[in-house]
């Protein structure tokens, strides 16, 4: 069977099967959530040579970090408190109601079927990050994987298809037409990762069937570093992020603001700090390549144009290596490059990093706060007040004070972007209540209180309101 028909044919059996099934209890919540971790743990060496193929090198250590431990974490999370989350919550009732045995509470009811886009860049990690929140909302799922990670996306499509009936939880791997058909399927809640040109498609496909969405988009996540900030130190986290899949990150640092008094200082960290990390990249096992030959190429053309611009750049390539027989990039800075250059207009996505100088700590706010809203900002320095001020004055979806990237690493930490970097929260708790009908539910009490408030209407009901209409 053709694979959107399949798609549309085992939706219909997760509804039916929702049905009829019931609301799934927390041991049957918690027993997927284990089946999922199982999955991760028994086949972590297999889920990274997958990675390392579809990238043609991908630093395993990175792919346990980043795709199998960090879903693990928000996985084990999601079980330790699911059985919480499940509990009604109580509200307060009007007119004193709850003395009389009357209730107000919101009841946290699964929605049906969740479905979950995921992109190239961390096919796991992006796919069962949401996951652990959807399954303990109880709810069932169906996953799309890019066929730009065919290896990783076939392993996990087989992996999962051995722990759950496709009623439960399904996936399947396609390209553009089968990621536009999958948004839309009438589902229940609709999570995409990606770029926010194909966030507009994939909103507008959901909007047919009003499919309520969570979108986690990009972006060019700024770094500023503050007067006083050990610079050796930003410039090792700065790149112990960056350097993570090689910058193929949707929250890695894209450009960083410095002081003019500090620019010449930090580059210099920069290019220290990175030599220590990487003294060679073209058989570096820690070091990544680009995910696809089409990204590799993105990079060449980036590169080219800052050339033609006369772009001051800094390739930081220690061990002088030809690295043109492989997909690896290497570490380049670009220092003050004009708005007109496309690393200051696209979204990098790859170890290429602009240093971009400031005069004062307000011109740095006016220049992010001038483009589109970052999914994550990041501020190095010893200021309190002037970090304060930073998140103050800005807006991203996640921030980092004296680090990058960490906020993602905090399982009690709900992740996700604001304005053109996304909307809609999932973990630490959010995406349980993103993936449930949070149903406001009255109980009344054993003495009728708001019978004053029907017909017909008597004198003492217009004495109450005018108590409650006392300015």
């Amino acid at each position: 069977m053709p694979t959107i028909a399949r798609m549309q044919a085992v939706l219909a059996r997760q509804q039916a099967a929702f049905l009829a099934d019931g609301p799934a209890s927390a041991e049957l919540r918690i027993a997927r959530i284990d089946r999922v971790i199982a999955l991760l743990i028994d086949n972590q060496a297999r889920l990274c040579e997958a990675l390392a193929s579809d990238f043609s090198w991908r630093s395993h250590d990175q792919s346990l970090l980043a795709d199998v431990l960090l879903p693990v974490r928000g996985l084990q999370y999601a079980r330790a408190n699911v059985r919480r989350w499940m509990r009604p919550e109580r509200r307060r009732t009007e007119l004193h109601g709850g003395l009389l045995g009357a209730k107000a509470e919101i009841h946290y009811q699964p929605l049906g079927t969740v479905g979950i886009i995921s992109p190239w860049n961390f096919p796991i990690a992006i796919a069962l990050g949401p996951l652990a929140e959807v399954l303990a909302a109880g709810n069932r799922a169906m996953l799309s994987f890019s066929d730009q990670s065919p290896a990783t996306a076939t392993l996990l499509i087989e992996l999962l298809a051995e722990q759950f009936d496709e009623t439960e939880v399904a996936a399947f791997i396609g390209g553009a037409e089968v990621g536009a058909a999958f948004s839309a399927l009438p589902l229940d809640h609709l999570v995409f990762t990606g770029s926010p040109r194909v966030g507009r498609l994939v909103m507008a496909a959901a909007a047919a069937n009003l499919t309520p969405l969570t979108l986690e988009l990009g972006g060019k996540s700024p770094t500023i570093i503050g007067r006083g900030a050990d610079l050796d130190n930003a410039a090792r986290r700065i790149w112990g992020g960056k350097c993570i899949s090689s910058g193929q990150a949707c929250i890695a640092p894209d450009y960083v603001l410095v002081h003019a008094d500090d620019r010449e200082q930090l580059v210099a960290s920069m290019q220290g700090v990175l030599q220590q990390m990487f003294p060679s990249i073209a058989d570096n096992i820690d070091y990544t390549a680009m995910a696809s030959p089409g990204q590799y190429q993105r990079m060449q053309r980036l590169l080219s144009d800052a050339r033609e611009q006369g772009l001051r750049m800094i390739e930081i390539n220690p061990a002088e290596e030809d690295l043109s027989a492989s997909r690896k990039v290497a570490p380049t800075l670009f220092i003050d490059p004009p708005e007109t250059s496309l690393v200051m207009q696209e979204e990098l996505f790859g170890p290429l990093l602009p240093i971009c100088t400031y005069t004062d700590i307000d011109a740095a706010l006016a220049y992010i706060n001038a483009r589109p809203r970052p999914l994550a900002l990041y501020y190095f320095g010893p200021d309190r007040a002037e970090a304060k001020r930073v998140l103050a004055r800005t807006h991203s979806g996640g921030a980092c004070i004296n680090e990058v990237m960490q906020h993602l690493f905090q399982s009690d930490l709900p992740f996700g972007g604001c304005g053109n970097s996304g909307f809609g929260r999932y973990r630490g708790g959010e995406g349980f209540k993103a993936f449930s009908l949070q149903r406001s539910v009255f109980s009344a009490g054993w003495f009728d209180v708001l019978s004053i408030l029907r017909p017909p209407y008597s004198p003492r009901l217009r004495q109450v309101l005018g108590f409650l209409l006392k300015p």
